[in-house]
Parts: C-alpha cells; sequence; structure tokens
C-alpha cells in the first residue's frame, strides 16, 4: 500500500454578493478538525486533509488527499471579519467589502 499522501486542489465557486463575496469550496471527506484556513495579509490559504479510507467501500479504498488552495484577496475586503461555515464536505467563506467602501446614500442639502 502507498503510504504517500496525493495532494489536489479543490473545486471551488465564487459568488459575488451585494455586500461582498461567497467561496463554496469542495473538501469531501475533510472533517472541520481537518480544515485550516489561515490569512497573511491579503493571501487566504485554504487546507484540508482526508484520513485514509481503507476498505470502507466496497472492496474500494479512498486514499489520504491533501487539498490546499490559494487566493489573493483584494484589498477592497474586510480581512478581519471573514466568516467560516463547514457542512456536508463543503466549506462556505463570506467576506464583506471594507465598509468605508460599501454603498451609501449621499444626502443633498438645500442652500
Amino acid at each position: 500500500m502507498n503510504n504517500k499522501i496525493t495532494s489536489e486542489r479543490p473545486r471551488f465557486k465564487t459568488r459575488i454578493l451585494d455586500k461582498g463575496l461567497e467561496f463554496s469550496i469542495a473538501l469531501p471527506g475533510v472533517a472541520k478538525e481537518g480544515l485550516e484556513v489561515t490569512l497573511e495579509k491579503f493571501l487566504l490559504t485554504i487546507g484540508g486533509e482526508r484520513k485514509s479510507l481503507a476498505g470502507e467501500f466496497q472492496d474500494r479504498d479512498l486514499e489520504a488527499l491533501r487539498y490546499e488552495l490559494k487566493v489573493e484577496l483584494h484589498e477592497d475586503f474586510d480581512v478581519n471579519n471573514i466568516k467560516a461555515t463547514h457542512q456536508d464536505g463543503i466549506l462556505t467563506l463570506r467576506l464583506e467589502k471594507r465598509q468605508e467602501l460599501a454603498p451609501r446614500k449621499i444626502d443633498i442639502l438645500a442652500n
């Protein structure tokens, strides 16, 4: 049996929201405890490791797998308020635009 962990880039989709951006990253077989999301300046790194599931799927093995995705974020986003949820093998990250860049109404004063 091969003990080497294969590494691959996870599939993901991006959705533009009124107030920001949402990433949905597919990490099948990765438990919440196996996830790691880090941010250095504007570089967001998403990693996860699936443990080997030897013999659990009718004579087929799922080997251990390491996922890694790096995303360079634009400075328009508030990197101090990233929200992350994990459900059914999907990691969802929501980023909002910095408050000072959000759309706002300008009051018009009369002379």
